[in-house]
C-alpha cells in the first residue's frame, strides 16, 4: 500500500480511502510467521485496533485505525467460492438440512420458483454446516482475523447471503447499523467480521456501504426504521441516523473480503440487476473475551424479540442473549476461554 500523502484531514482520509479500494493497492499474500512463533500484543499508544503480530503493514493498521475496515483483495479463491455456492443450492433445494439455520425465504416467490436460490435470500447460523463453516476456518482468513482477535479465535456468527433482486419495495435493504447491537459479547475492539463476495459487489447489485471512521463511535439506539412495506425481520437500524454521512461503496470482486469493526456504520443497498449477490461472512472474536447482560441496555429489546423467536421455533423456554450466543460459538484457532 502507498504511503499517505502529506493532506490532513477529510482529503487525506479521501486519498487513503481511495488507495486502498483501488485493485492496484492489494498486496501480496505471502506466509507469515503464526502466533505460535510472534506474539500478538497491542502496542500502547500507537494502535488501539490491531495486534502487533508482523501481519499487517504499518500502513494498513493506519488505514484500519483511521477507517474501522480493511479490504484484501482476492483472498479466498474461486475454488473455495465455488464449493460454497454449490452447497447453498444444495441448502436451498433442500437436499441438505443445516441444524440450527435460519433460513430466510421470500415466501411470495416460492409458487413461481419452487425451492431454489431465487426464493432463498439468507442462511444465517451455519455453523452446523460442514461445507459452509469451511469458510471459518480458512487459513488465509484465519492469518488476518488474528490480527484483530489475538491467537484463540472463536467463529462467533455465520452468514451466506443471496441478495435478490429487488423491486421499488426495496425488500432486501438493510438499513445503516452497527453489528455490535446483536452481540452481549465484548470487548468490541476484540471482535472482527470477515465479509467476502463471492461475485463482483458494486452500486448496482447492493454492495456494502461503509461510514469510515465511526468504529470509534460508541454503539447506538436500533430498531426498526419506519419504512412502511420495507422492514425484514432483525434489520435493524439506527435510529438517528444522518442520511448525509459520507458513505462509501465497496465495489468488490469475487473473493475480495473485507475485515470491518463491530462499530462500524454500515449497511447495504438493494440489488438493481436481474441476477443475485452472494456474499459469505463470519463475525471473530477473542475466545477471552465476555458476555454482559444487556437488561436496561439499548439491546434489550433484541433479547426479548430473539427469545420469542426460539421459542417459537424450537418451543423452549426463554433464553437469555447470551446463552444463545454460546450455542452458536464455536473455537477455530486456539483455546475456548470465556465465550
Amino acid at each position: 500500500m502507498e504511503q499517505l500523502g502529506k493532506r490532513s484531514g477529510p482529503a487525506a482520509r479521501l486519498d487513503a480511502i481511495l488507495r486502498h479500494l483501488s485493485p492496484r493497492a492489494a498486496p501480496a499474500l505471502t506466509f507469515i510467521p503464526t502466533s505460535a512463533q510472534v506474539s500478538a500484543v497491542h502496542q500502547p499508544g500507537k494502535f488501539r485496533f490491531t495486534l502487533d503480530n508482523g501481519i499487517l503493514t504499518t500502513e494498513q493498521r493506519q488505514f484500519y485505525e483511521d477507517n474501522g475496515y480493511l479490504l484484501i483483495r482476492k483472498l479466498v479463491s474461486d475454488e473455495d467460492i465455488e464449493r460454497f455456492r454449490k452447497e447453498f443450492i444444495r441448502i436451498c433445494k433442500k437436499e441438505v438440512r443445516v441444524p440450527g439455520a435460519m433460513i430466510m425465504k421470500n415466501e411470495a416467490l416460492r409458487s413461481q420458483y419452487g425451492q431454489t436460490e431465487s426464493v432463498v435470500n439468507k442462511v444465517q447460523d451455519f455453523q452446523e454446516n460442514e461445507e459452509l463453516f469451511r469458510y471459518c476456518t480458512l487459513p488465509q482468513i484465519l492469518k488476518y482475523v488474528e490480527c484483530f482477535t489475538g491467537p484463540n479465535i472463536m467463529a462467533m456468527h455465520t452468514m451466506l447471503i443471496n441478495k435478490l433482486p429487488d423491486s421499488d419495495k426495496q425488500t432486501f435493504l438493510h438499513p445503516m447499523h452497527q453489528d455490535l447491537h446483536y452481540f452481549p459479547f465484548r470487548p468490541a475492539d476484540r471482535i472482527v467480521c470477515s465479509w467476502t463476495a463471492m461475485q463482483r459487489a458494486d452500486e448496482n447489485n447492493g454492495c456494502l456501504v461503509v461510514v469510515p471512521g465511526t468504529h470509534t463511535l460508541p454503539l447506538k439506539p436500533h430498531g426498526y426504521p419506519e419504512w412502511e412495506g420495507k422492514t425484514n425481520k432483525l434489520f435493524h437500524g439506527i435510529l438517528d441516523y444522518d442520511e448525509k454521512s459520507p458513505k462509501v461503496h465497496l465495489v468488490m470482486e469475487k473473493g475480495d473480503t473485507v475485515f470491518f469493526h463491530p462499530l462500524l456504520i454500515h449497511g447495504s443497498g438493494i440489488n438493481k440487476t436481474s441476477g443475485f449477490r452472494k456474499s459469505i461472512s463470519c463475525h471473530f472474536a477473542s475466545s477471552d473475551g465476555h458476555y454482559i447482560d444487556v437488561k436496561n441496555t439499548t439491546q434489550a429489546d433484541l433479547e426479548k424479540e430473539l427469545q420469542e423467536m426460539v421459542h417459537r421455533r424450537y418451543d423452549m423456554p426463554a433464553l437469555a442473549l447470551k446463552d444463545i450466543w454460546t450455542f452458536r460459538a464455536r473455537v477455530v484457532q486456539g483455546e475456548r476461554i470465556n465465550l
